[in-house]
């Protein structure tokens, strides 16, 4: 199976590079020529990559066959650009849409961090094209898209199937699921990026505290590496965090203003709507709203797992 892949950020090449590994052949485009141009000087010499110049010929490589002619094969499609308009545009706007490229049978993978709302909305606008749509949230950073990520799928359990075998092969055992009909594969992430909001506000609370109490001068570097070792706590924020601190700067060039991607805001929202508590991830959300004041090292922290896992820079919301 050809697969297509848009966007090539810091997840988008990571996730490409990916699929090159395990042997998949893999178009890729990006808006920007600069990331385009980027991206072909990581292009291994025996891969069954390439990297071409526009949509219309990123769905035309796709259809042609190993004979050079055009064929009405299936093709997949996956999206990896952020999150709002710009998917709306690419995906709907215009007769060089995707929409406009596509055929009935193809099937589209949005891996940005929409919102679950969107997506259904963007499934049904396909649909009406017999186009499978279906909303893919990933986890793991880059680190994850690169080596073996987590992505929890939603939308047509039939087009998941034929999807299925290509994804296991770029997540880590274990980490590939289908959860339900359109919007619910953002869903669930989006419930998860909450979950990530509270974990990295008490890391950051716990290791302020720390700094606080500079009687016992503790090795923060090492104490994570203690804490990485088969403690209740440990796990990938932890791990994230002990590498910010071996640079052994106690985090004194991150940033202490703590950006957000906006699904913090949104599971928020949602645990408004269904009326459930969702207290931890909303201190979380609110602790990154108030990251203003000079020396503020609980926002450095969260900032250094921010960087580290996904790298983001103060108030990027990506």
């Amino acid at each position: 199976m050809k697969i297509g892949l848009i966007g090539l950020g810091n997840m988008g090449q990571a996730l490409f590079l990916n699929l090159l590994d395990h042997g998949h052949e893999v178009s890729a485009w990006n808006r920007s020529a600069e990331k385009r141009e980027a991206t072909k000087l990581l292009l291994p010499e025996d891969s069954k990559g390439s990297v071409v110049e526009n949509l219309q010929d990123l769905v035309a490589n796709l259809r042609t066959g190993s004979d050079g002619q055009v064929n009405s094969q299936r093709i997949v499609i996956i999206s990896i650009i952020k999150a709002g308009e710009a998917i709306d545009k690419m995906f709907f706007e215009g007769e060089e849409s995707l929409l406009d490229l596509l055929k009935p049978g193809d099937i589209v993978l949005d891996m940005a961090n929409s919102h679950y709302q969107d997506s259904k909305r963007r499934a049904g606008l396909f649909a009406q094209k017999d186009i499978h749509m279906l909303d893919v949230g990933i986890s793991g950073g880059v680190e994850g898209a690169r080596t073996g990520a987590c992505m929890m799928v939603g939308g047509d359990s039939k087009a998941f199937e034929v999807v299925k075998e290509t994804l296991e092969s770029v997540v880590i055992p274990g980490g590939l699921g289908h959860f339900g009909t359109s919007g619910a594969g953002h869903f669930v992430k989006m419930v998860h990026n909450g979950i990530e909001y509270g974990m990295m506000q008490s890391l950051a609370e716990g290791m302020n505290m720390i700094e606080a109490k500079s009687e016992f001068a503790v090795n923060k570097a090492a104490l994570l590496g203690v804490w990485s070792s088969g403690s209740i706590i440990q796990g990938n924020l932890v791990k994230y965090l002990q590498q910010a601190y071996k640079s052994g700067d106690n985090l004194t060039t991150e940033s202490e203003v703590v950006g957000d991607n906006g699904t913090g805001k949104w599971v928020v929202q949602e645990a408004l709507d269904l009326g459930v508590p969702a207290n931890a991830i909303a201190a979380g959300l609110f602790a990154r709203y108030s990251s203003r004041p000079e020396n503020n090292y609980l926002a450095k922290v969260i900032s250094a797992m921010r960087r580290v896992f996904g790298g983001h820079s103060g108030r990027d919301r990506s």
